[in-house]
């Protein structure tokens, strides 16, 4: 088979891409998949396919992002549309081309890589691991009858959406992992046809102070709300009375919220249907970078044997040196204090487990000095979100 950028040669393989597509995915249309490739550039993504002569076996889409680690820019990159031609399935197409895609990741300089997993199964075995979160709450809307608005809401429009850019992009900088959005992505968010609608939260100076992201599913009678970040309680309150002003049309509300919000803490009854859901799951695509971009707590040195079963670059024995808020990091061949998964690891650089969390689970080979590294990294969990998907 031949292995082949679909998008650098458009008007040659957009038939086979969309037909393709069209076959796997029937959540999106047709028109969909000819927008997606219509826009898609090399230098937003890189879409790869399996040629068998002319057949296209298989194709997956590498979009380019930035996400935020400890407030710092991150390079990412995600991959989607992952679609086999079903004559080719179980053959180890998909695999194959999945481990070309990291090749393309590492060259093009991504640090990371994010998906949504059909299955956790067997992207773990290509190096991914479970990274985020997400919780849901769903719950009648009377129970929000009690608050009240305390500051300003109105719909985004042409000409306050770069206030909402602008909270946004600040507001993610505090969490681990999250996007920043380009107008391509704020658009497919805060798209009409899906029927998403945006508010905006101001306070009583003016300032923004929250969005919310949410669409209202009358077959249902429940109001959902997709996507809601806010810096004060205030702004949180206003979105509940906001929320229950829509009680005439609906009889239950819907959150999506990332796993530490505040929702149960507001309710005056915090028993509801609320569960916690499993999502994206990550991965290291340059564990030198990636140690790099960790916020050790105190001054120190230690070396880290890294097995990565994949990627052949990532294996092996990193010094890392932190001293004076810097981090450096070296491959060498020396005794190493202590060896970890590449899956691990992940958990770890973006804080969704601490390094006690994965000794605990057995997932950490010592071999000296454990209580002087266990000092260096972070004895809690960061906050780690993503609303987006790829």
């Amino acid at each position: 088979m031949r292995l082949v950028e679909l998008n650098k040669e458009k008007e040659l393989y957009e038939k086979r891409f969309i037909d393709l597509m069209c076959y796997c995915f029937k959540m999106c249309t047709e028109e969909d998949f000819r927008l997606d490739w219509l826009l898609s550039t090399p230098d937003r993504e890189t879409i790869l396919g399996l040629l068998d002569e002319e057949v296209l076996a298989s194709c997956i889409t590498i979009p380019y992002k930035t996400i935020y680690i400890e407030g710092k820019p991150v390079s990412m990159a995600g991959v989607g549309g992952v679609t086999t031609a079903s004559t080719y399935r179980s053959g180890g197409v998909c695999s194959r081309l999945i481990q070309e895609g990291l090749k393309v990741m590492y060259e093009k300089g991504a640090v990371f890589s994010m998906l949504a997993p059909f299955s956790y199964e067997f992207y773990q075995k290509l190096g991914w691991k479970w990274c985020y979160n997400n919780m849901q709450y769903v719950f009648e809307v009377d129970r929000l009858k009690r608050f009240k608005n305390e500051g300003h809401i109105s719909y985004v429009t042409a000409k306050n959406e770069q206030e909402l850019k602008d909270f946004y992009e600040a507001y993610i900088k505090q969490l681990n992992g999250s996007c920043i959005r380009d107008d391509v992505q704020w658009g497919k968010r805060t798209s009409k046809k899906l029927d998403h609608y945006t508010v905006l939260y101001r306070n009583d100076q003016g300032q923004v102070e929250g969005y919310m992201i949410y669409k209202i599913v009358h077959e249902k009678l429940q109001l959902e709300v997709v996507e809601m970040q806010y810096t004060s309680m205030k702004a949180l309150r206003s979105f509940f009375n906001y929320i229950y002003v829509h009680n005439a049309q609906v009889t239950t509300v819907s959150i999506e919220a990332k796993e530490h919000d505040l929702i149960l803490d507001v309710l005056p009854n915090p028993r509801c249907e609320a569960k916690l859901i499993s999502y994206m799951m990550g991965r290291i695509v340059n564990v030198v970078k990636a140690l790099e971009c960790y916020n050790f707590i105190k001054e120190g040195t230690f070396i880290i044997q890294v097995e990565d079963d994949i990627c052949e670059w990532n294996n092996g024995y990193f010094k890392v040196t932190i001293k004076a808020n810097q981090v450096e990091v070296q491959q060498v061949q020396e005794k190493p204090d202590f060896k970890i998964d590449v899956r691990e690891l992940m958990q770890l650089i973006i804080g969704f487990k601490t390094l006690k969390d994965i000794d605990k689970v057995e997932a950490v080979e010592w071999y000296q000095n454990k209580e002087h590294i266990m000092e260096l990294f972070k004895a809690t969990r960061s906050e780690v979100a993503l609303y987006d998907y790829f």
